[in-house]
């Protein structure tokens, strides 16, 4: 097996996200930096809401979910993922982390096999137009294809989730979705047609680029 480009996160197998080190393996996602500032925008208005019920799509090394679990005692995660290998990686990192108690890990495309609202709703799903996925040795190449391929025009799976998100959230709820700059455009038009009374606004990253709708519904 090659590793020439392979991540080190992979080579060593551990990732630092939000000051804490997750494992991680060639079954999920590497976690980016950008992706921290969902963490901030969601624990900002849990604390000021004392809201905390959130739903976690798309989990894959449960960064998101275990991150939120460790800074709020009282937050009750539920994380969905297609891939059932990478349920294992966030299981363990919850459980190493100490909050498997407070976090559901659910084999699912989009959404939980149960009728529950969320107060918060994250998702970090696959947005790469399928054509431009890159290929190995590009550290991306490494990563499964599952996790980084967003169909035609890399909205495919953020369809899918705002076709069911309204249902999902709560009066009030908090939606956040990240994705690649070129598709911002596209995913707030999503948004606007999902949640047509909802404020939606576009965030930027460490580096200036647009990454992630907000829509507070």
């Amino acid at each position: 097996m090659t590793t020439l480009g392979m991540p080190q996160a992979y080579v060593s197998g551990w990732k630092g996200f939000y000051r804490r080190e997750f494992a991680v393996n060639e079954h999920v996602l590497v976690p980016r930096p950008e992706t921290e500032h969902l963490i901030e925008d969601a624990l900002e208005f849990m604390h000021a809401t004392a809201r905390r019920r959130v739903l976690d799509v798309g989990t894959g090394s449960g960064a998101i979910a275990c991150t939120i679990a460790s800074e709020l005692f009282d937050a009750i995660v539920t994380a969905t993922d297609v891939s059932i290998r990478a349920l294992a990686v966030a299981a363990k990192n919850a459980a190493r982390l100490g909050v498997g108690g407070r976090c559901t890990f659910a084999l699912a495309d989009i959404a939980p096999a149960d009728n529950e609202r969320y107060d918060v709703i994250v998702a970090n799903l696959p947005y790469i137009p399928s054509a431009d996925v890159p290929q190995k040795p590009d550290p991306v190449g490494f990563e499964p294809r599952v996790a980084t391929d967003g169909g035609a025009d890399g909205l495919e799976l953020y369809r899918k989730l705002l076709a069911v998100a309204p249902r999902l959230a709560c009066a009030g709820a908090l939606v956040l979705m990240e994705a690649a700059p070129p598709t911002m455009p596209g995913l707030r038009a999503l948004a606007n047609e999902a949640f047509p009374q909802a404020a939606i606004t576009v965030h930027r990253d460490y580096a200036g680029l647009e990454r992630y709708v907000r829509v507070a519904a």
